[in-house]
């Protein structure tokens, strides 16, 4: 959400306050998250899904035509709430150069994206920084993903082969573990910071371990199963339960 403000008129805070109050009506929770505000919406008691809702301080209201991001509680240290800087059209922009002019690729790579956002839902605690943000699974993304495809020997064409993609890239963000099993995927526009600097070497220890049995178990069990049933029950393990089985 982009206001037509200056950082320096107003405290991060007090705007994340606005958008808190106006969103916090009906069947939903508002809370707090230090880079936006966070509405929940649920369906008979459960959540069903997620909004993340950042907020900017316009550029063309700031004397150096920059764009910030609130960030920061209510009632944290002055310290904690800072504008700052940041680029969400930049990072548009390098999403749609993403295979610019190729739409079957693009939409692999988007498709890609969202299966690891739901595994990393499904498998790890909201609280705290247990599980990887989806702005770190897209900036992997934008780094190390590859066109998956499968050779169809009938017609002797290629085709799209999700699995194989979602393998891949599973299989590169493995690679970036170093020393300590560790890992940092920076984020391509302003401010630049690592996207896994929150996360303890315990939470990234867990981190790599899941990502290892995704690949080894989860989705090699899917890829050796002899009829389209039991790929599906196999990714059911990874994706939850309300993967779809075909009928």
């Amino acid at each position: 959400m982009n206001f037509h403000l200056s950082k320096n008129d107003y405290s991060p805070v007090d705007v994340k306050q606005w958008v808190y109050e106006a969103l916090d009506t009906g069947n939903r929770k508002v809370e707090y998250k230090r880079p936006c505000v966070r509405v929940q919406y649920h369906r008979a008691g459960e959540g069903i899904y997620h909004v993340d809702l950042a907020i900017y301080s316009g550029n063309t209201y700031n004397w150096n035509n920059q764009t910030y991001l609130a960030k920061g509680f209510l009632g944290s240290a002055p310290e904690n709430q800072i504008w700052e800087p940041a680029d969400p059209h930049g990072l548009i922009d390098d999403f749609q150069r993403k295979f610019q002019n190729q739409d079957g690729h693009r939409e692999q790579f988007r498709r890609v994206i969202r299966f690891l956002k739901r595994w990393k839902d499904v498998n790890f605690s909201a609280n705290g920084n247990e599980r990887p943000t989806g702005i770190a699974i897209t900036a992997c993304a934008l780094n190390w993903f590859q066109v998956g495809t499968r050779y169809n020997i009938a017609d002797r064409k290629h085709y799209y082969d999700d699995l194989t993609a979602l393998k891949n890239l599973a299989g590169a963000i493995l690679n970036q573990f170093g020393f300590g099993s560790q890992i940092g995927v920076r984020l391509p526009i302003p401010p630049k910071n690592d996207l896994f600097e929150k996360m303890s070497n315990k939470q990234m220890q867990n981190f790599k371990t899941k990502l290892a049995g995704l690949v080894s178990v989860h989705l090699r069990n899917a890829e050796e199963a002899p009829n389209a049933f039991l790929t599906c029950s196999a990714l059911r393990r990874a994706f939850g339960n309300d993967f779809p089985l075909p009928q």
